[in-house]
């Protein structure tokens, strides 16, 4: 398919809000694109290269496609800088400065979304001495081949920097919508493929009785069911009669995937951190009687094996994002699994069978070891021994208790009211940080107030709710400093974009209603809790959860 195609749908996606419209749009170009085509084109339309589960990643920067853009269009890099400024995009930039190339190009060849995607690949997997020069290669060869409005979507989906506001609500409707199938039959599948190209191909070839197939598999991470909050045991107790208890451990979620010899972790964002983590890939190996298996649990950074007091949540971020010196980290920061859910057994789903049922498969599956066990439980519907189990999960460090349905069976990607979190201190949100300020003074050199947004799943927008800027002491306004410098897209006097990437835990005082913020909100003084390295920016807390949160404190 000639990539002017998809450009055509980028412009008419920019002249409109609507999200009925949108989706139509969207409807409608997807009934004209070739099946097997169909998995990159969606992430495209989504300003995405790779599935989030891949290991795949660009990391590109602005820097590197500045020098792209010069050597194609001829203009000197400080030239290109100055545009940027001047339009505001790097995108529009891009397609100002290659009109005047595309003007004494004697030949033309069209560019294709497979010639994109290839090179993207290239670029992905470019490592080591002098990758620079070849990812730049790479980059002008798109560019060359490019029309200059084209150049500016190539431009905008190498640094991420698409947003369109084609989210996965709006892309799961226009997949219903252009096959005629169900919209919760796509919404299902998506949540057990973790890839709505390959739903899409499944509904046009297959229509409702090709996505009621779609199964859980080894290799592919599942959206993970998610807890919701309530006030207390009693409550929980009331709700469910008798409740399982387990201990909520202050870690990262992690799916182990065993299919006979290979073995992969993937996080709740659908990360593989595998190679981060040898040592539970081994203790999974040899632990799980299984040929294949799906099975979930907390991954915890602790004191020692002796002593397993867990560790700052920090110290496990630095084992997430660590991708060298691997045995280092390993024997600094040691990590314990703590299982509590399988999904997967022998070939066979197993999210429709009970939780306890699930959770005896598991007893008698896993050998448990020092650092790779079974999560503490208690079944009860006895108030005073589910109090003393709570407590001294708190005694031990630990944040809290789940409290799940003996009953109920799993639902991936949602939020049902199967199980709940119960955990003393104050409710937080978790936002993505898109903008920040330099400081002043001694802090100069340092970002210092940091603007917070929410995600929008329906149109994958981030919408600003608030300011971060107190409770900074000097060293972790370096490490945030560190964090973000990379993904700044734009600087203007102090003040800077980033592209959504980083997203924190914060805190606050109370959430207005506000027209200053495109949320619609505003969260009166925001401060840090702690940077969330296992969570994406498709993980972040949604307005409907901040309109949830401020009629809870409202009642």
């Amino acid at each position: 398919m000639d990539f002017s195609t998809l450009t055509d749908i980028y412009q008419e996606l920019e002249k409109t809000r609507s999200r009925l419209e949108m989706t139509s749009i969207v409807a409608d170009f997807l009934r004209d694109v070739p099946g097997d085509e169909l998995q990159q084109t969606l992430l495209f339309l989504m300003g995405k290269i790779f599935p989030a589960w891949s290991e795949r990643e660009l990391g590109i920067g602005g820097k590197l496609v500045i020098r792209a853009i010069s050597k194609v269009s001829g203009a000197k890099e400080g030239d290109v800088e100055d545009r940027i400024r001047e339009t505001g995009d790097i995108g529009l930039a891009a397609e100002s400065l290659l009109v005047r190339k595309a003007q004494t190009t004697l030949f033309s060849e069209k560019l294709t979304t497979r010639r994109v995607y290839n090179n993207m690949e290239r670029l992905a997997d470019l490592t080591g001495k002098g990758s620079q020069e070849k990812k730049i290669s790479y980059i002008e060869e798109l560019l060359s081949f490019a029309e200059p409005v084209e150049a500016r979507y190539v431009v905008r989906l190498i640094l991420e920097e698409l947003r369109l506001g084609v989210g996965e609500g709006i892309v799961g409707d226009a997949i219903a919508q252009a096959f005629n199938v169900d919209s919760k039959l796509v919404e299902h599948s998506y949540s057990l493929c973790s890839d709505l190209g390959e739903v899409a191909q499944i509904a046009k070839q297959e229509g409702n009785t090709g996505l009621e197939k779609v199964t859980i598999k080894t290799g592919r991470p599942v959206e993970v069911m998610l807890a919701q909050k309530i006030g207390g045991i009693k409550e929980v107790l009331e709700k469910f009669g008798k409740a399982a208890f387990e201990i909520k451990y202050d870690g990262a979620r992690i799916q182990i995937h065993k299919d006979y010899n290979r073995m992969e972790l993937y996080t709740r964002r659908l990360e593989n951190v595998t190679k981060q983590f040898p040592e539970i890939v081994r203790e999974a190996r040899e632990n799980i009687k299984a040929k294949s298996a799906i099975i979930e649990g907390e991954l915890v950074a602790i004191k020692s094996v002796e002593d397993r007091h867990p560790r700052p949540f920090q110290d496990l971020s630095r084992r997430i994002k660590r991708r060298y010196n691997i045995p280092e980290m390993v024997k600094n920061i040691p990590v314990e699994i703590n299982l509590f859910d399988i999904l997967y057994y022998e070939g066979e789903s197993r999210i429709g069978y009970g939780f306890m049922d699930r959770r005896g498969l598991l007893e008698r599956i896993v050998d448990q070891t020092d650092s790779f066990r079974l999560a503490d439980q208690l079944i009860t519907d006895d108030i005073k021994k589910a109090e003393v189990f709570y407590k001294k999960a708190l005694s031990l460090g630990h944040e809290g208790v789940m409290a799940k349905n003996p009953d109920a069976p799993y639902q991936p990607g949602s939020r049902v009211g199967y199980m709940y979190k119960i955990k003393p201190i104050m409710e937080t949100l978790d936002l993505v940080i898109v903008g920040a300020t330099w400081g002043e003074g001694r802090r100069a050199h340092w970002l210092g107030s940091y603007l917070l947004a929410v995600y929008d799943p329906d149109t994958g927008e981030f919408l600003d709710i608030g300011r971060m800027a107190t409770g900074f002491t000097d060293e972790q306004l370096r490490e945030m400093t560190e964090l973000l410098r990379d993904d700044i897209t734009e600087e203007v006097g102090t003040g800077v974009k980033l592209k959504p990437k980083v997203v924190v835990e914060a805190a606050f005082e109370e959430i207005q209603k506000s027209p200053t913020y495109s949320s619609g909100y505003a969260l009166r003084f925001p401060r840090l809790v702690r940077v969330r390295h296992d969570k994406g920016p498709e993980d972040a807390d949604t307005p409907h959860r901040v309109e949830e949160l401020r009629k809870g404190a409202a009642a």
